[in-house]
């Protein structure tokens, strides 16, 4: 990394393989360079396997030489192939060829390609499989000469500049709580959460279709319902009483959804329903989720701790993750917390939801990284390594003789 200040293109890459979004980005900058859905399309896979209409290719992907389609060139044909996950399906042959495809629109000059450093953000249950996967990926096929495996969770608290606190990020596929104090983690003061976007956008769909009863019938498929969540989507202090006010007449959360083919239907309820899926095990139940509400994971976690640190914990609880832009969720969150501690601490109880925390982590790394923070934990390519030392050797060799 000592030629970083003569080519800027020398810089870290952060990676951050999401579930949900792939980010890529260069190292100080502070936002990713590269933002898109972790997905692809395989052209010749479509979701109908009889009755394709010949030629059918040649109207909707016009011009593809290429075999697959990653990111949003690949939604965009979700009508017709089949979306794929690629980190849910651990298909690091794909992974290789869509971060191919997503490096080369950085526009790195030739002699600068594959010479980067790399650094890939860690939630704290990535195996160290997973880990060695990433490495021959990217050691063997790139041939990359380092990288890191940064922890997420001080990616995180590096961006808020704290060095305590209760991480809760809320994901697609994953969500997890992780506490740090002063610096140090607790492998028993951490927790999966088994609801993430991907619960909740299923338990959103099923509200619509059965608030539909034996109306028109109604084609939506996951994608498009995604995205109505997320923008529909809130968070209230009381669902039992909005639900009294919508019986009683009120249209406070009424919303019309309208679709390019003249279909319409309203939305209410389902608005703020899907964020009680975090809160209510009944509700849990329902999406087939047999567990605790968030708020007392929360604390079952930081009681894990001695009590002396609960106060310090409780006033740096930071929500994460793309899950967790629900307008109305930290204040919620904050309150449900309440239940569960004495009087003495229920002030103390603060939630941060930042802007921009569904990047957080990234950025976190990137923080890191300006302030030279990042000089551990590096691992090198092996194959580099053993290349340079035959140079040296022959080099030796030449010498002597």
């Amino acid at each position: 990394m000592s030629n970083v200040e003569d080519n800027p293109q020398l810089r870290p890459l952060i990676i951050d393989i999401g579930s949900d979004r792939f980010r890529m980005g260069w190292a100080g900058e502070d936002i990713p360079k590269t933002l898109a859905p972790s997905v692809y399309v395989d052209i010749s896979d479509y979701i109908f396997t009889s009755g394709v209409i010949d030629g059918l290719d040649d109207i909707f992907i016009k011009g593809s030489t290429e075999k697959y389609l990653f990111g949003y060139d690949a939604i965009k044909y979700s009508n017709i192939l089949k979306v794929h996950e690629f980190k849910k399906e651990s298909n690091y042959n794909i992974l290789a060829l869509y971060f191919n495809h997503y490096y080369h629109k950085l526009e790195i000059f030739p002699e600068f390609k594959y010479k980067q450093p790399l650094i890939f953000i860690a939630p704290f249950f990535m195996t160290d499989v997973e880990k060695a996967r990433l490495q021959y990926v990217f050691f063997n096929y790139f041939k990359f000469p380092t990288i890191l495996f940064l922890s997420e969770v001080q990616a995180i608290l590096s961006t808020m500049q704290k060095t305590s606190g209760v991480i809760v990020n809320i994901g697609e596929t994953d969500s997890y709580i992780s506490t740090v104090f002063h610096g140090f983690t607790n492998i028993m003061a951490r927790d999966v959460f088994p609801i993430a976007g991907k619960e909740m956008t299923d338990y959103f769909l099923s509200m619509i279709l059965s608030s539909r009863g034996s109306e028109k019938s109604l084609f939506i498929d996951k994608w498009i319902v995604k995205k109505i969540k997320e923008k529909s989507s809130i968070c209230v202090a009381n669902a039992k009483t909005e639900l009294q006010h919508i019986k009683g007449g009120s249209k406070e959360y009424n919303q019309p959804i309208n679709f390019p083919d003249g279909t319409t239907f309203e939305i209410n309820k389902e608005r703020f329903m899907v964020s009680e899926a975090l809160f209510d095990p009944q509700i849990m139940k329902i999406i087939h989720v047999d567990y605790i509400g968030l708020a007392e994971a929360i604390s079952k976690v930081i009681k894990t701790w001695d009590r002396e640190n609960w106060e310090e914990l409780l006033s740096n609880v930071i929500l994460s993750g793309g899950s967790s832009l629900i307008p109305g969720l930290g204040e919620r969150l904050r309150v449900e917390l309440q239940k569960y501690f004495s009087e003495k601490l229920k002030n103390k109880i603060k939630v941060v939801a930042a802007s921009g925390r569904e990047n957080m982590g990234w950025i976190g790394a990137s923080v890191l990284y300006s302030k030279n923070q990042l000089k551990k934990g590096w691992l090198n390519n092996p194959n580099l390594q053993d290349s340079n030392q035959k140079q040296i050797d022959e080099t030796n060799s030449q010498n002597i003789n």
